[in-house]
């Protein structure tokens, strides 16, 4: 009986025997452990992308500056991670005893505050022209200019920095408005 051999998993084992040692070579050079990051795991995820790459696209030529820009964004994303990680463990709870988080509960008063706070802020962002309402909204959520550039379909870095900054300024500036204090640099 012949045996099927799935030409995704040939290609991305050939791919591997080609760039296999540079993978590991430029993953030793990031540092990872320094961070507590195994790179055997980050290889495995740089193996992963490039499987579903070559899902994507059967045909596609897969050379050097490519394989090197999964590692790199790869490690860029296990970077993230492990920054976003608990630095300290929590304390092991005693006797079910409840941990103190340093706040009491929220009352109303300050529920109610928070949630009229964020609609004026939904409206500050929906007053914001479209073109400068998407960076800023990436911004926010932690994308970098290129990320935004790309994401938002801008020519350039510096283009989404700029649409960043102009949109950044005018939520201010409304925010201020509505009385919702004095923004420092």
């Amino acid at each position: 009986m012949p045996s099927f051999v799935d030409p995704v998993h040939a290609r991305l084992e050939e791919l591997f025997r080609a760039y296999g040692a540079r993978v590991k070579g430029l993953l030793s050079t990031y540092g990872l452990d320094k961070h507590g990051i195994d790179p055997a795991d980050v290889e495995q995820e740089v193996r992963i992308r490039l499987w579903k790459a070559l899902e994507r696209d059967r045909s596609g030529a897969f050379h050097a500056s490519y394989v090197q820009r999964v590692v790199a964004s790869t490690v860029i994303d296990a970077l993230r991670r492990a920054e976003v990680r608990a630095a300290e463990p929590l304390p092991e709870e005693e006797d079910d005893a409840p941990v103190d988080l340093g706040e009491g509960p929220v009352g109303p008063e300050q529920s109610a505050g928070d949630v009229e706070r964020m609609q004026g802020i939904e409206r500050c962002m929906n007053e914001i022209p479209e073109r400068r309402r998407l960076p800023i909204a990436l911004h926010l959520q932690g994308f970098s200019l290129q990320e935004i550039a790309d994401l938002a379909g801008i020519a350039s870095a510096e283009a989404a920095r700029k649409l960043v900054s102009r949109g950044l300024e005018e939520l201010k500036s409304r925010l201020r408005e509505l009385g919702y204090g004095n923004f420092e640099d």
